[in-house]
Order: structure tokens, then sequence, then C-alpha cells
């Protein structure tokens, strides 16, 4: 099994997939992918605030997928934005409350990354949450066959699917 904790950098993160995604090297691209969203949350880890933490990883996650599929990087700007503007917590809220699927939930859970969505997110700190905002979550989340967690669950370690090219 490789060993993505010896990778210090995003930089070094990008390289390895690229090259794990070329051999079809599932479980490294796996590793690295999840070494990857540790490594790009850091700079916005607030060390009283797990959810935060959490969060940009899911964003890390969601801006590498865009990066992949757009074959350049591409960073979530309007996601971005609007935690600029509401903040993580008012943000989940909205999200998980609107009508539609944002792009991201549907691009993780097309991923097979249901762990780094933002509805994962509100079911797992369900404490932190309206219960009727956790139960728009756990219902989305249900309606695509995935099992909500329990609070404070951490990552599922389910393999995530390597994007087409």
């Amino acid at each position: 099994m490789y060993d993505a904790s010896k990778l210090k950098t995003v930089a070094d993160c990008r390289t390895v997939l690229e090259r794990a995604r070329a051999r079809h090297l599932d479980d490294v691209y796996e590793a690295v992918f999840r070494r990857l969203c540790e490594l790009a949350c850091n700079e916005h880890d607030d060390p009283n605030d797990p959810l935060v933490r959490d969060f940009y990883e899911t964003l890390a996650a969601y801006e590498q997928l865009l990066t992949e599929k757009n074959g350049k990087n591409t960073p979530a700007t309007r996601t971005r934005q609007k935690i600029r503007n509401k903040g993580v917590y008012q943000s989940l809220v909205e999200w998980t409350r609107g009508k539609i699927e944002t792009n991201g939930f549907t691009l993780l859970i097309d991923s097979g990354l249901p762990e780094y969505t933002g509805e994962y997110l509100v079911a797992r700190y369900a404490d932190r949450f309206p219960p009727g905002v956790v139960q728009l979550a756990r219902d989305r989340l249900e309606s695509h066959d995935v099992r909500p967690p329990n609070q404070e669950v951490r990552r599922q370690t389910a393999p995530c699917r390597l994007p087409d090219r």
C-alpha cells in the first residue's frame, strides 16, 4: 500500500494523482486524493471547530474533481464567494435547503465520494444544525443510496472512482 502521508504539499499530491490515474492504480489514487484534501484544508483549519476543517476538505475534494474534469486548475469560485459572504455554517444550511442539488453534490456523488458532500457534513454534525435541515440532508443522501452518518463519524474509507478523461 502506498504511504500518502509522506506527501507534504498539494502540488506533490497532484503529481502522484496524475501518475496513479495514468497507471490505473486505484488504491494509490484514493489514498493520495484523501491526502490532498487533508493538506489543502490546513490553511483553513480552525482548531476550535472541526466542522470548518471538514468543510474545507470537502471543498478541496470538489475542486480537485473539477480540475481533473476540466483538465486545468479549477477553483470553485462561486462556492468560495458564498463562504466568504455567508460563512461555512449558513452556506451548508442554504445548500441543504435548496430545491435542487448543487453541482458539487452531484459531482461528488457521481465520483463515489458522498462523505465529501455538504449534506454529509450536516448529517455528521447534526447537533449543530436545525432538525429540519438535518432531515433534508439525510433524505438527499438516502435518495442516492448513501447511508447518512451517525454524528461525528469520521470519513469513510470506501473507494472513490477515478474520473474519466
